[in-house]
């Protein structure tokens, strides 16, 4: 059962798309491709009711035109506020109705209904609040046409300009009003070249007034003239008289009777009022009854015999031509201005949106350049600071060599001579005969040498130690050097941090948009989702070259007394060693007698030199390790970001191409209008 509903529902759906116009089939198109956050539903709605909605109208034109005058000549109905001041800045769209209200919509979004009678009261001071008007009627020609009736162009408020121009941006059609024997102004020409040339298909331009002047042969010449002044601007160019085509209208057969009767319900209701109070007796109510029929019939009789002379009335103000107009010109082509109209609105909206990705897309390849250069920075700093900082580590692996230098020649010179007797056996023909030969051998005086080297008020143990603190705080010139390159990092983040959102403010044409949020998300996050791993390598090199370095020091600060006994020890039991096996055999065993260079070789042995020399001085000495570390690390952190950018800009295209897809579609079906 359930899916056998929910075939009919989607069988149900596809009925109304089908029954939908090219247009709106479009618009549903496009609503459907894009992200659900990238669009407001009501601007949609509103694009698919516009194609059902009746054609808008814009009543424009300068200050004392006598717009009321015309829009009440066209509805029929004296109901709009005429006067030589203007009274708001606000629009007022006049639409059908069944009944005639006022709708005000407030700046807050409030709306308040009013009678019509509240227009009459208006003043810009009571209205600054107020966005725009809405006034219903119950006149059929509204159910296919809105007026809106807008504020002058050439009034002293510039508010009045702004709201009409603003106006302009979304209506299918303007009637412009100018009085007759003021039109074709260069101000005119100025505001009407800028402002309403591509509506020239679909545009009037009404001379109003043409009472004024004194016959048919002036009219025409100022009708030739305003022609001549707007060529090019307008469709048509019509002379009429507002003020005779509102009397005509409010006198014709058909509207006299209306009025009449309108008139007698009221004289009625009073009647019925007073019977209630008793003020009344039946026999007086039933004679004024009588009285108001009578007299009501008089007046329709007596109108009636008038009506030709209102019909001459209406030709001479040329109103039926404004009407031929909007019937023969207006109306066929309010389909496709509206078609025209929602497809550029939807064009306009795409286009922005397109906009907003490509400011968000640029943001993150913004961030991305800047981890490039900085990935390129950092290898030309460090190889500048290393270049400097290694002529330190050469000076204390020479400063080292030296002192291992002082400290051999010191032990070397501290060697004594001594004789001693050696007994030598001889064999002979008449048996072995013992000899004694005295000889002079070189001995270590250990105690005297461990005197010399290892007192800590000699300079030699002072210069050793100071050689351990400058290996020790070697650390933080390395420090200071890597800090450069990620405080350098963490600055170009954080400037991108703070402008990322704001080089969007002036392209939000979809504040929720998802794409949007995740790209405020990220530059909040910026630590974590970029400078942690940076600074994670900055703090893995500096820990290696740290434990390095104290291997360092500290040998040479702890080890230095046991580095003195050891090398001393060896050479006294090598010396030893050499005397007890001459003894025993002086043909195959020498004596020992150490050279500076075994000397040297023993405190070599003891003091590690090597490592010292591997670590100091070698091609891949620690500080050229620690920088290669920190190098290779930060070009695969920077390269993960990016890659990690570039996921995102990849997410960010599908959702272009789909915009862009729209875009296309909206411009093929402009080119079948």
């Amino acid at each position: 059962m359930m899916l056998k509903s929910y075939i009919q529902d989607c069988k149900t759906l596809q009925e109304k798309f089908e029954q939908k116009s090219p247009t709106q089939k479009l618009i549903v198109r496009c609503q459907n491709r894009l992200n659900s956050n990238d669009y407001n539903l009501s601007f949609f709605e509103s694009l698919e009711q516009k194609s059902t909605e009746p054609m808008q109208i814009a009543i424009i034109g300068q200050f004392s035109s006598g717009k009321s005058t015309f829009l009440n000549a066209l509805l029929g109905q004296d109901i709009l506020p005429t006067g030589i001041t203007p009274i708001t800045s606000k629009v007022c769209k006049i639409c059908y109705g069944e009944d005639y209200i006022l709708e005000i919509l407030y700046k807050d979004g409030k709306k308040v209904l009013q009678n019509v009678e509240f227009l009459h009261k208006l003043t810009r001071e009571n209205s600054k609040n107020i966005d725009y008007f809405c006034l219903y009627a119950p006149i059929f020609l509204l159910k296919e046409i809105n007026f809106l009736d807008t504020p002058g162009f050439n009034s002293q408020n510039s508010d009045d300009t702004h709201a009409t121009l603003k106006v302009l941006e979304q209506v299918d059609g303007i009637i412009w009003l100018t009085l007759i024997d003021n039109a074709g102004k260069n101000s005119e020409k100025a505001l009407l070249k800028d402002f309403s040339s591509h509506f020239a298909q679909k545009s009037l331009c009404v001379l109003n007034q043409k009472d004024r002047l004194k016959n048919e042969e002036e009219i025409q010449t100022s009708v030739e003239y305003a022609k001549s002044a707007f060529e090019g601007i307008f469709s048509s160019v019509i002379p009429i008289s507002a003020r005779l085509a509102l009397k005509a209208r409010l006198n014709t057969k058909e509207k006299f009777f209306e009025t009449s009767l309108l008139n007698l319900t009221h004289s009625i209701q009073d009647i019925a009022l007073k019977r209630t109070d008793s003020t009344l007796s039946i026999q007086e109510s039933l004679q004024r009854l009588n009285a108001l029929f009578c007299d009501t019939q008089e007046k329709i009789n007596a109108q009636s015999s008038k009506e030709e002379d209102f019909k001459h009335l209406m030709q001479d103000s040329n109103m039926p031509l404004i009407f031929d107009f909007l019937n023969q010109t207006i109306k066929p082509k309010a389909n496709l201005a509206k078609s025209h109209s929602t497809l550029k609105r939807l064009k306009e909206m795409h286009v922005l949106l397109h906009l907003q990705y490509h400011k968000i897309n640029q943001n993150y390849k913004n961030l991305q350049n800047i981890l490039q250069q900085s990935n390129i920075e950092f290898a030309q700093k460090c190889g500048i600071s290393k270049a400097q900082e290694q002529k330190i580590f050469n000076e204390l692996y020479l400063n080292l060599d030296m002192l291992l230098d002082s400290l051999a020649q010191k032990i070397f010179n501290a060697l004594e001579k001594q004789s001693i007797d050696f007994n030598q056996s001889k064999k002979t023909f008449l048996g072995t005969k013992s000899t004694t030969q005295n000889k002079e051998v070189t001995i270590l005086p250990l105690e005297k040498i461990r005197i010399a080297l290892q007192n800590q008020d000699t300079q030699l143990v002072k210069d050793y130690k100071a050689i351990s603190v400058k290996i020790k705080n070697f650390l933080d010139l390395f420090i200071d050097s890597i800090h450069q390159n990620t405080n350098s990092l963490a600055q170009k983040v954080s400037t991108w941090q703070d402008s990322a959102p704001k080089s969007l403010e002036l392209y939000l044409v979809a504040p929720q948009s998802q794409s949007l949020q995740n790209l405020y998300h990220f530059a909040q996050h910026c630590y974590e989702n970029i400078l942690t791993d940076f600074n994670n390598n900055a703090l893995i090199v500096t820990s290696f070259l740290r434990s390095e370095l104290n291997v360092l020091s500290n040998f040479l600060s702890l080890n230095y007394n046991n580095a003195i006994d050891l090398t001393l020890t060896r050479l006294d039991l090598k010396i030893k060693n050499a005397i007890s096996k001459h003894q025993e055999n002086q043909e195959e065993f020498a004596l020992f007698n150490p050279t500076l260079e075994n000397v040297r070789e023993s405190l070599n042995e003891a003091f590690c030199f090597e490592q010292f020399q591997a670590r100091l001085f070698g091609p891949m000495n620690s500080l050229n390790k620690a920088y290669a570390q920190f190098l290779e690390r930060s070009e695969q952190t920077t390269e993960s970001k990016i890659q990690l950018i570039t996921q995102v800009s990849f997410m960010l295209k599908k959702e272009v191409d789909k915009i862009l897809q729209n875009l296309k579609e909206i411009q093929a079906q402009s080119l079948t209008l």
